[in-house]
């Protein structure tokens, strides 16, 4: 059993805006497989393209972008991107602003890269006119413009753009940049969950557990986060491992507690790790492993997640407790599984199912929170930027 002192890592802000860049075929950091093409039908495909064929010139981009021909030619995708923007085409303007804001396969230019997706919003295409959103809120490149950012989210969400409608139901709810209308937050996310977009479960679950803009409903929450995360997203993974570790909602089941951590630890997760930190002093997976749980600890620690002093204190002592051989493969461990998860940087891409080929570049600004705010946490890193609100405190 798991003490009344024991607290464990949750998503540990009420709200968090998602700003992320939106790409509509770049696939940077693959959550689905990629269909290969055969050589002879891709120089088909390239004979056209240098013929002249518009479509085709946009589908060779495609197929270097996605490593369809086996594996990723960045700069070949920058210049056939090129060769259609310079045609017109928004789709892929958009793609080749995404790379420029990337530095993928062209040196990074934010000014080019807003360049691009200005020409392509200017046409009315959504997906460029949210780029041209998350630029204008983050001020990448140019100052920050919450305001007109805001504005260029209203026009893309209202065009149906899903990941447009969540940051514009995370704002609503949030009341910084524009006053609090809980009642349309929530109006927005369930657009935007319609077609199981993962991030709008996740963060319907979110309001449904904290009766934020909705009555509270523990079992509405857990069925959205199983959504989310059965779509692979590392938010709602965490929080589902919480709720069977927990066993307040559903009853308790440790085993697959560790499942859900352990699968958004594999996307680089940070507060997973120190979830997975306390499953391997607890037994979760019916082995208590304490060289493995300070490995975890120290996983955590190098992600940068803030960690609660109550863990810290624990994790202290274990150290004293472990020999110098159990230090050492704690720290081997640990640095060998950050090497082969690296921490996310603030724009690198990543792959969702709500568009398909959709790349999206993280923003994630890093925040510090004060150890009383997470007196009853069950922590989650999510990818994305937590505004400056009290946090849902964790569960003892």
């Amino acid at each position: 059993m798991v003490n009344n002192r024991t607290r464990i890592a949750w998503f540990s802000s009420r709200f968090f805006i998602l700003f992320v860049i939106t790409a509509s075929t770049l696939q940077l950091n693959l959550m689905a497989a990629v269909k290969p093409i055969a050589e002879p039908e891709f120089n088909k495909l390239l004979t056209q393209a240098e013929n002249g064929s518009l479509n085709a010139e946009i589908e060779v981009a495609k197929a270097y972008v996605s490593g369809r021909l086996g594996k990723v030619n960045y700069a070949e995708a920058a210049r056939w991107f090129r060769k259609a923007s310079d045609r017109g085409e928004p789709d892929s303007q958009t793609n080749l602003g995404v790379l420029y804001l990337l530095g993928r396969g062209v040196e990074r230019n934010e000014l080019e890269a807003i360049r691009w997706f200005q020409r392509a919003a200017s046409a009315g295409y959504p997906v460029a006119q949210h780029n041209l959103a998350v630029i204008y809120l983050n001020g990448w490149g140019v100052a920050k413009d919450p305001q007109r950012g805001t504005d260029l989210l209203m026009r893309s969400a209202t065009a149906g753009l899903e990941v447009s409608q969540v940051d514009l139901g995370e704002i609503y709810l949030n009341g910084e940049i524009v006053p609090l209308d809980a009642g349309l937050g929530i109006k927005w996310l369930k657009r935007a969950a319609r077609h199981d977009f993962a991030p709008a479960n996740f963060l319907l679950g979110v309001c449904y557990e904290n009766g934020n803009g909705v009555t509270a409903d523990p079992i509405k929450a857990f069925e959205l986060y199983r959504k989310a995360a059965e779509k692979g997203f590392a938010a709602a993974q965490n929080n589902l491992g919480r709720i069977y570790f927990q066993g307040n909602t559903i009853k308790q089941d440790k085993n697959e507690a560790w499942r859900w951590f352990a699968a958004a630890a594999a996307q680089g997760n940070g507060q997973s790790y120190l979830n997975l930190a306390l499953c391997s002093l607890v037994g979760c997976a019916s082995v208590i492993d304490a060289t493995a749980a300070y490995s975890w600890y120290l996983s955590a620690q190098t992600s940068g997640v803030p960690i609660p002093q109550l863990f810290h204190d624990k994790f202290t002592q274990l150290a004293t407790e472990l020999d110098e051989s159990q230090i050492k493969k704690a720290e081997s461990d640990s640095q060998a599984w950050i090497t082969q998860h690296p921490l996310f940087d603030p724009r690198t891409p990543i792959q969702l199912h709500h568009i398909p080929d959709a790349a999206l570049a993280v923003n994630r600004q890093p925040r510090t929170i004060d150890n009383s705010e997470v007196f009853k946490s069950l922590w989650q890193q999510t990818p994305y930027t937590p505004p400056h609100l009290s946090n849902r405190d964790s569960v003892r």
